[in-house]
Parts: C-alpha cells; sequence; structure tokens
C-alpha cells in the first residue's frame, strides 16, 4: 500500500489505479481513507504534470482524459 502511490504517477497504469480503487474501498469508513485519498491525489497531480511535461501526443488523450476525472473525484 505505501509503494502504490508512487506507481500510480506513471501514466498508462490504470492496473494500478484498480488497485488504488480496491484499497479505497476498503479503508471506505476507515480513518486512514483521507490520508489515502491525499496520497492518491498528489500521485494523480504528478502523473498529470509529467504528462503534460513530456511531449504532446494525441494517444496520451484518453489517459490524461482518465486522469483528470480522477482528479476531479478526489478533489
Amino acid at each position: 500500500m505505501d509503494q502504490l502511490p508512487a506507481a500510480l504517477e506513471r501514466a498508462g497504469n490504470e492496473e494500478s489505479w484498480a488497485v488504488a480503487d480496491a484499497v479505497s474501498g476498503v479503508l471506505k469508513n476507515s480513518e486512514e481513507l483521507h490520508s489515502w485519498r491525499r496520497h492518491l491525489l498528489s500521485a494523480c497531480m504528478k502523473g498529470l504534470v509529467a504528462m503534460y511535461s513530456s511531449s504532446k501526443d494525441e494517444s496520451k488523450q484518453e489517459v490524461e482524459r482518465s486522469m483528470l476525472l480522477r482528479l476531479e473525484e478526489l478533489l
């Protein structure tokens, strides 16, 4: 769980986000959820910055859209 946010920062890591969603579901009614969501928010922001810093590739638009939706949800 501690290493997952770092893996989420890389673009195209939908499998890792599926695991993160599962962890969020397990933590739904726990005290750790707020801290976990902060880690996810940070990973999402770092991933978006990395995507926008790299060259604009139209094939990445769907990944960007997915990350922006996830960012909106986390905020």
